[in-house]
Formats: structure tokens, sequence, C-alpha cells
């Protein structure tokens, strides 16, 4: 098995670093994460693209312009890479 495949360019968006180590951010429930790099989130993704291919298509309206909000207080996620990311923003705000 090669361990230095490159990171396709479709995965840069959806792989996220934060104080916990990397995720990878998935339309399911829970995103995968997290990983002690980020070469193994990616590893994560494509195998988690190889199993739900297929399952969530997206329709005509998923055009995406790059701007996310994400609100923790309502996220639906059990495991959520945006989630933990604001938790360690919040945590640093409040010790500052």
């Amino acid at each position: 098995m090669r361990t230095t495949t490159a990171i396709p360019p479709s995965h840069t968006k959806r792989l996220v670093h934060t104080a916990f180590g990397w995720y990878a951010m998935t339309r399911e429930q829970s995103d995968l994460g997290p990983f002690a790099s980020q070469q193994e989130a990616s590893n994560a993704l494509s195998r988690h693209i190889r199993v739900y291919r297929g399952v969530n298509i997206r329709g005509d309206g998923a055009a995406h312009s790059g701007l996310s909000l994400h609100d923790s207080a309502s996220c639906r996620k059990s495991n959520c890479a945006l989630c933990a990311e604001a938790h360690v923003l919040r945590q640093t705000l409040v010790a500052s």
C-alpha cells in the first residue's frame, strides 16, 4: 500500500485542520476524524466516497459559492469538523 499518495485537489476544501487533528467533511451525519495527518484524512475521505458514491446525489441547486456559514448551536452532525474548530476558537477567545 502506498503511503505517499498525493491529496486530490477535490479534497482540499473538505479537509479541516483543528487543534484536535485533521477532519474530512462529509454530507452524512458525521464528519471523519480527527486524524493525525492531512494525508490520513484524505485517505479516509477517499474510502468514504467510494462507499457512499451514488447515495447522496446533489440536485441542480448545489452550486457552492465557497462561502460557508456554520451555526454550531444548531448543527445536527454527531462529529462535525466545523464545530470542533469553533469550539477551539471559543476557548481561545475566553482565555484571552
